[in-house]
């Protein structure tokens, strides 16, 4: 509190002697150094007392003095009262700066729309001109404020980028008489002040301004109305971000870059409603995908750049999610567009682009997750283009030797995410051929063989994923036990069903001993008992007389001899391994 009355210095000791030392001895008639300061001191004095009087600072005592003189704290001892944060401390903040906010915003808004305003009367430059002095009116005060109020400053100085862009911009639009005709040189000018902006916010290192200047490129891009121009600007926009992340951190700028990005792409295939067309589809590609190339490429550099391994999950695993399924949206609607009838060479060059981004990114820093994303998102592309490029039940084929591929990699990336998204896509598409595709025997032992060599290939590099149960390969295995009798009925003779799967076991058997694998023994078994089953219930009824007799002798014999491999085995004691 400040004191209700000042208080008058009271001299306690002499600035300049020691404590407790005598003054030299002067001689009569002649004045001592002390008294000739001494109008000065007082005067020093009184102003400290009067700062002392302002600042509410309790009186020095002499006691104090003493204390301070003979033991000073170090500075870094010195502690300084916090500010309580009560009501006093709210109503200081809402109104030095939120209202301060409010204001701003409101005063550009009312400037906005003066500029705007058609002003039929006047000439076609009085309201860029306005806008014009606005902006430089704008920008004196924030020059004049920069030091007394910062707070201020800052947002006078974002208001006066935003009237020289829209200063700009009412050169052309928002007249039925513009200044200047041509939309192309009204577009050339506003990416010109855009670029002068942009330099004036990186000269301050300030993210939130370069944002500011990022929207109002969007804003550019959207006015221009063309497909090129506006993605053209986005490319450079993108290059600009990934640079500014590798220079000075600016992750936000670069996710609100990524985000505007593919939302401006969308809105021009959509016929830009924001400039004022109907919502439908445009007519042409106008070279759009190349791009969507451009920019989406641009855009996963910055994965590749120093520490981008080391970042947040949130960021390593936002990043790909976001420019996947970005570029898938955009993709797929550019086939809807224009390439419905088409063969499918957009989804199989998307899948491409994914696919190397996904080696680039595990060659560069073998970032598990941003891999993994990737090569999801290229091989559900690759399943579209296997879709669309081949018929039923054909596909159904190709996309389970895709899955061999699939696995391949995911061993390569060292990737669990990968290994166990295989899983469920290869049970999901199993289901669907087998619930909506005329059953082929060729597409059945596509699977079946699929399933073995996947099985295999989990149990060889297993180490490389550094797994922990034998699930995943389990169910390889059982879906090749179900996928090889099945294939066998649609493929043989029906005389000659039985007899195949017996041989298919067989085959099991050999390999287990060959790997020394029990379980391939155990698939062994479930095929015999399959066979057991098959015989008695369909051989017997269906089959004429020579074929139900092969049948039963064939599967006698088979059972016989297993029977007998097992009991020399546990006579020998050793057992099977």
């Amino acid at each position: 509190m400040i004191p209700d009355t000042p208080r008058l210095p009271q001299p306690l000791l002499a600035r300049n002697d020691p404590v407790g030392a005598a003054r030299p001895e002067v001689k009569q008639g002649e004045i001592s150094p002390a008294d000739e300061q001494e109008p000065a001191r007082r005067l020093l004095e009184a102003r400290l007392v009067r700062l002392e009087n302002y600042l509410g600072f309790r009186p020095l005592t002499e006691a104090d003095a003493i204390a301070m003189l003979l033991n000073p704290r170090p500075a870094a001892e010195q502690t300084v009262a916090p500010v309580t944060a009560g009501e006093d401390g709210l109503e200081m903040e809402i109104g030095e700066f939120w209202l301060a906010r409010i204001g701003i915003v409101a005063l550009m808004v009312g400037l906005g729309f003066l500029v705007a305003y058609p002003f039929p009367a006047l000439p076609a430059w009085v309201p860029s001109l306005i806008g014009f002095s606005a902006f430089g009116a704008l920008l004196w005060i924030a020059r004049r404020w920069e030091n007394s109020f910062p707070e201020l400053a800052r947002l006078m100085f974002w208001g006066a980028l935003f009237l020289c862009y829209f200063a700009t911009l009412r050169l052309h639009f928002f007249a039925q008489t513009p200044l200047l005709a041509s939309r192309g040189l009204a577009v050339l000018l506003l990416v010109m002040v855009q670029a002068a902006e942009y330099a004036v916010a990186l000269r301050r290192g300030s993210q939130l301004t370069t944002g500011l200047v990022t929207l109002l490129g969007f804003v550019t891009a959207i006015v221009s109305d063309s497909i090129p121009a506006a993605l053209g600007l986005t490319v450079v926009m993108a290059m600009l971000a990934v640079w500014l992340v590798r220079k000075h951190d600016w992750l936000w700028h670069y996710g609100l870059t990524v985000l505007l990005s593919f939302l401006l792409h969308l809105l021009l295939l959509l016929g830009n409603p924001l400039a004022g067309h109907p919502v439908h589809g445009v007519r042409e590609p106008q070279f759009n995908l190349l791009l969507l190339a451009l920019y989406a490429g641009a855009f996963s550099t910055a994965g590749f750049l120093p520490g981008a391994g080391e970042r947040d999950l949130l960021i390593r695993v936002g990043r790909p999610l976001v420019l996947s399924g970005g570029v898938l949206l955009v993709g797929g609607l550019n086939v809807l567009l224009f390439y419905q009838a088409q063969p499918p060479w957009v989804e199989l060059l998307m899948a491409a682009g994914f696919l190397i981004v996904a080696v680039t990114g595990w060659w560069h820093h073998a970032s598990r997750y941003s891999t993994a994303i990737y090569a999801c998102a290229g091989y559900v592309t690759l399943s579209v283009f296997l879709v669309r490029n081949y018929p039923v039940p054909a596909a159904f084929g190709w996309l389970a030797w895709e899955g061999l591929l699939v696995a391949a990699t995911a061993v390569w990336f060292r990737s669990k995410i990968i290994v166990v998204a295989n899983v469920f896509i290869f049970a999901g598409i199993y289901a669907a051929y087998l619930l909506l595709a005329p059953a082929s025997g060729q597409v059945n032992l596509s699977f079946a063989v699929v399933a073995l060599l996947t099985a295999r290939l989990l149990n060889w590099q297993g180490e490389r994923l550094d797994l922990h149960t034998e699930l995943m390969r389990n169910f390889y295995l059982g879906a090749a036990t179900v996928a090889v009798p099945y294939g066998l009925y649609h493929t043989v003779a029906r005389g000659w069903v039985s007899t195949s799967w017996l041989l298919a076991a067989g085959i099991y058997f050999g390999v287990s001993i060959w790997l020394r694998n029990r379980k391939y023994r155990w698939m062994a078994m479930g095929t015999v008992f399959a066979t057991v089953v098959y015989v008695f219930v369909f051989d017997l009824a269906r089959l004429a007389p020579a074929y139900s007799i092969v049948s039963f002798l064939v599967l006698g014999v088979v059972l016989l001899v297993i029977s007998l491999f097992y009991g020399r085995s546990r006579r020998q004691g050793d057992g099977i391994r």
